[in-house]
């Protein structure tokens, strides 16, 4: 990865969003160390990225598997004015961005699963994980992203839920910079238009790539389950379920199809 090629490749959004860029050969995780340096004082905007992660986290706890120059591992860090009930409508903003992206360099027929999963064909192609941390009353909002580059068969067959990369979906694979490039300028782009509308601008978008809309699903969160009909998201982001009971929305939770139409 070479900043220099990297930054002639960044539009006005990107460029302005980032003060720092710090390009590791191999680290524990960039959303980790992007969280000590808000913790030892670093204020500015940066990017941390990594070759491979030796300790990549996921949601809900999971392990990022993330084997050498077989994915691209990033975090962007930016101040944010934003509260903290944003955290939700933001994921969904990363995942629409890293789809959006992904499209233009050639990644056709991708969707998506609530919150924030990027899949092609029902197979998991990219990650989002957003952490907030607070640094002396400034709130700071960490963006990590991961998408399959061309994973080796071993580490395809080690995962416990069905993947593919990049490398099966495109003719050509961009370069990392171009790749890295794209999904940077996308990102940038919706955030600065949802810090000046709101997620109005992408609900729609949202439900047009959601490939569980108007499907039975259960919602599993802890030991709590919810089953109805997907009916995309709301204005806030969170997902409406048409259950037994009447449309609840739901905040969080994983998703899982039905095995059983719903009547």
């Amino acid at each position: 990865m070479n900043e220099h090629v990297l930054r002639n490749l960044l539009n006005v959004e990107a460029e302005q969003s980032i003060s720092k860029v710090q390009i590791f050969d191999e680290i524990d995780s960039t959303n980790s160390e992007s969280l000590r340096q808000i913790q030892s004082g670093a204020t500015e905007n940066r990017l941390v990225v990594a070759s491979s992660q030796t300790a990549g986290r996921g949601r809900r706890g999971r392990q990022w598997l993330s084997p050498k120059n077989a994915g691209l591992y990033f975090s962007l860090t930016r101040s944010f004015p934003l509260e903290a009930s944003a955290l939700q409508s933001l994921s969904l903003v990363t995942a629409i961005s890293v789809v959006e992206a992904l499209h233009e360099l050639g990644a056709a027929k991708l969707t998506l699963k609530w919150p924030n999963d990027v899949l092609y064909e029902k197979r998991k192609l990219g990650g989002i994980l957003l952490e907030l941390q607070l640094k002396e009353a400034t709130r700071f909002l960490v963006f990590g992203i991961g998408v399959n580059i061309n994973l080796p068969a071993d580490s395809i067959s080690s995962i416990d839920r069905p993947v593919v990369d990049l490398q099966s979906i495109v003719g050509e694979l961009p370069t990392p910079e171009a790749l890295l490039a794209a999904l940077l300028n996308q990102l940038c782009r919706n955030l600065y238009d949802y810090e000046r509308n709101g997620f109005s601008n992408f609900s729609r978008r949202w439900n047009e790539l959601d490939c569980y809309r108007l499907s039975d699903i259960v919602i599993q969160n802890g030991e709590s389950r919810i089953i109805g009909k997907s009916l995309g998201v709301g204005a806030d982001g969170s997902l409406l379920v048409q259950t037994s009971s009447g449309t609840q929305s739901i905040t969080s939770g994983e998703i899982f199809p039905s095995l059983h139409p719903l009547s």
